[in-house]
C-alpha cells in the first residue's frame, strides 16, 4: 500500500473516504514515484492521503497537523482490516513530508502505533521542511538545516527504511533563498525519482 502526501498546493484528489482519496492528490513527484512501484510485480495499490495541504485556509500548522492525524488514522485503519502481510510504503514532498515525519518522530503525540510503524517498509521524502543535516538517512548533500529542523535522532528507528532528499538552495529544506527554484523542480528530475524508486523496492 503506497500512500502518498501532497506538497502545499498541489491539486488535491477526487472522492474517496474521510482520510483518503479515490483517485488523484499525489502531485508531480510522489505521482512518479508511487506509479513506479505499482507498476512493478508486486501486488500493491495506492492511495492520496487527503489533508487541505495549504499555507493558508487554514494555515500551514492547521493544515499540517490535520494531515497529520489523517494520516495516523489511515494508516491504523488499513492496518486493522487489511492481511498481517500488507506493508506501507509512505511518500511525502514538502508539506507532505512534515506531515509523515510527525506521524513517526519518537517525540510526536501524533505518532503511529509500533505495531503499524513495524509493518512500514520505506519512507521517501522530497524537500522535507525539518530536514536535519547529519541523520544518516539524508542524501543531496545539503549541508544546512531546514525551516522546522527536527531534534537529531527523532526518526532513528526508520534510519535503514527512510531517504530524506533535499538539496543546496532549497528554499524549504535548506531555509534558503532558492532564485533558481530547486525546491520546485530537483525532486522530479529521473535521476532524483530514479533514486527514489529503486531504494523503495530494495526494502519490498
Amino acid at each position: 500500500m503506497v500512500i502518498g502526501v501532497r506538497g502545499t498546493n498541489e491539486a488535491a484528489g477526487t472522492g474517496g473516504n474521510t482520510y483518503q482519496y479515490a483517485s488523484g492528490g499525489f502531485g508531480g513527484r510522489l505521482n512518479l514515484t508511487s506509479s513506479a512501484v505499482i507498476e512493478t510485480s508486486y501486488t500493491a495499490r495506492r492511495v492520496g492521503l487527503k489533508y487541505p495541504a495549504t499555507a493558508i485556509a487554514p494555515i500551514y500548522p492547521i493544515s499540517q497537523g490535520t494531515g497529520t492525524d489523517n494520516l495516523k488514522s489511515l494508516v491504523t485503519s488499513l492496518g486493522s482490516t487489511c492481511s498481517s502481510a500488507t506493508r506501507f510504503v509512505l511518500v511525502g514532498y514538502s508539506q507532505g513530508a512534515h506531515v509523515i515525519g510527525d506521524a513517526l518522530a519518537s517525540d510526536s503525540s501524533k505518532r503511529i502505533a509500533a505495531a503499524y510503524r513495524s509493518r512500514i517498509a520505506a519512507v521517501v521524502f522530497f524537500g522535507d521542511p525539518t530536514y536535519r543535516k547529519g541523520e544518516p538517512f539524508n542524501v543531496g548533500g545539503a549541508t544546512g538545516t531546514g525551516t522546522w529542523p527536527r531534534a537529531a535522532g527523532v526518526l532513528s528507528e526508520f534510519n535503514s527504511r527512510l531517504r530524506s532528499y533535499c538539496y543546496a538552495n532549497d528554499k524549504w529544506c535548506q531555509n534558503a533563498s532558492d532564485p533558481a527554484d530547486v525546491h520546485g523542480t530537483k525532486y522530479q528530475t529521473s535521476t532524483v525519482q530514479t533514486a527514489a524508486k529503486n531504494f523503495i523496492l530494495s526494502k519490498l
